[in-house]
């Protein structure tokens, strides 16, 4: 019986096809060279830590385990999550800068989370700095933040169930728009992105 591929194994091949170094390949995604032996072996990797590797490799590995879900442990919930999450920011990565050129929109994304930054500062995913609208990961970046007082939460939905939400700092009166990163096509990415610059950049002013 041909024993089952785990994305770990799956990545070490990729590594091996391009004749990569793996004391380069070590420094390219930002850890030691024992670290990469112990990617190998996994069968589950951090998000952010995939995304560097698939850039590194020029391989879009969130695409594999979406058509492959067999390839990481889905034997908990928090894994099928993970998965879910990782189809998701796959998806979102592929298609919203192209979207958002086709738009005539800065597509510049910002994620991380900056050095320094307080641990319990609850960050979104992803960012449109331009325009301040934040991606969050399963759930509303709004969500975490419904009672704080400095905070004004408003939710708007578009006829076809689009649904985002505005948050206004009382004392800055600065707004951000949050949008729930889960997995969308294409099609529902562009409804999407239209209905907020249609809803609060209408004006031009962006």
């Amino acid at each position: 019986m041909k024993a089952k591929l785990s994305l770990g194994k799956l990545i070490e091949t990729e590594v091996r096809r391009q004749q990569m170094h793996i004391s380069d390949f070590a420094d390219k995604i930002l850890c030691g060279r024992q670290n990469v032996y112990k990617i190998f072996d996994k069968s589950s990797i951090h998000v952010d830590q995939l995304m560097r590797i698939s850039r590194v490799l020029k391989r879009n590995f969130f695409k594999e385990i979406a058509e492959d879900p067999s390839l990481i442990d889905i034997d908990s919930e928090e894994a099928i999550q993970e998965m879910e999450n990782r189809r998701a920011v796959s998806q979102f990565m592929e298609v919203v800068p192209n979207l958002l050129y086709k738009m005539g929109k800065q597509p510049v994304i910002a994620f991380g989370r900056p050095l320094g930054m307080e641990e319990d500062v609850v960050l979104p995913d992803f960012m449109l700095t331009k325009y301040w609208i934040t991606f969050t990961k399963g759930t509303f970046l709004s969500e975490q933040y419904i009672s704080n007082p400095l905070f004004e939460i408003k939710v708007y939905e578009s006829t076809t169930g689009i649904k985002v939400y505005s948050m206004t700092n009382i004392h800055k009166r600065t707004r951000t728009i949050d949008v729930k990163l889960d997995y969308k096509t294409e099609e529902e990415w562009e409804e999407t992105l239209r209905f907020i610059f249609d809803t609060f950049f209408s004006n031009g002013n962006d």
